[in-house]
């Protein structure tokens, strides 16, 4: 896979100005999942938002042979950064975002200033986290507004569904958008990613968990352990959600993020 011709056919947004945030969104989702946030942040720093391939207005050459891994799609952000000109950024990734985060930190940790992992993990798949993976796909083929419905309505605080709904139809919107075979080729790649929980420890750059007290998808509890067992750089910050924090408290996420922000100017540019 050609990186320079898929950059071609990726669409992303820029905008604002200042230190640059890069948004890597989740599975089955596409940049548009930040429009609750992202004109708040652009106000204050340059904000580049990528649509994987196959998602959102990507285009995608892959099919439900391929394993798109964490890897290809970290290369694909690396290329954009440096088509883009963007040197060094802070990184938030949202789930699947969170793991391309990492797999781009494992092998470029220069160009992070700060990461955020909201509602993500460092932690490899379990056995039982891969067979609903396979699951996944073998419903996806037969029966994917099934997978969609099921899925989406999973990622959000149960006890605020049903104040929701306009915003979970808006996330449903945008996953029955993405293509079948994208979400076939990143559910395989997401089963045999690895565990990066050793970067927590080993990079020096300032590191937030964003955990979700209701996320039926990752166990507050481990990612709270997880997030512990890093070194001084490491912080995390409950929210009352579930796995949607942006869309589901955006105001909350975006002083979050700011806060953040802050921290990582002041421990990068101190004088």
């Amino acid at each position: 896979m050609i990186i320079d011709n898929i950059y071609k056919k990726i669409n992303l947004k820029i905008e604002g100005k200042g230190l640059p945030i890069v948004l890597l969104h989740g599975f089955m989702e596409s940049l548009e999942i930040w429009n609750y946030i992202y004109s708040d942040i652009s106000n204050k720093y340059k904000v580049l938002s990528i649509d994987l391939p196959g998602h959102g207005k990507s285009f995608s050459t892959l099919n439900h042979d391929t394993i798109f891994t964490m890897e290809k799609s970290a290369e694909i952000v690396k290329k954009i950064l440096e088509k883009e000109n963007i040197q060094k950024a802070v990184f938030v990734g949202h789930s699947m975002g969170g793991y391309i985060a990492l797999a781009l930190a494992e092998k470029y940790p220069e160009i992070f200033l700060g990461l955020c992992l909201l509602h993500s993990t460092a932690e490899s798949d379990s056995d039982d986290k891969k067979k609903i993976r396979m699951q996944s796909i073998r419903l996806a083929v037969n029966n994917y507004t099934m997978l969609v419905d099921t899925s989406i309505n999973k990622l959000f605080n149960l006890k605020e569904f049903s104040f929701l709904q306009e915003k979970i139809f808006f996330v449903k919107k945008i996953a029955l958008s993405t293509s079948v075979d994208s979400v076939i080729s990143f559910l395989k790649g997401m089963e045999i990613r690895k565990d990066r929980r050793f970067l927590l420890k080993e990079t020096s750059f300032p590191k937030l968990h964003i955990i979700g007290l209701y996320d039926l998808i990752l166990d507050p509890k481990k990612i709270r352990e997880e997030a512990k067992n890093g070194n001084k750089t490491n912080s995390f910050i409950e929210i009352p959600t579930g796995h949607m924090g942006h869309i589901e408290k955006p105001k909350e996420i975006t002083k979050i993020l700011e806060n953040f922000m802050n921290h990582v100017i002041l421990k990068n540019y101190r004088i």
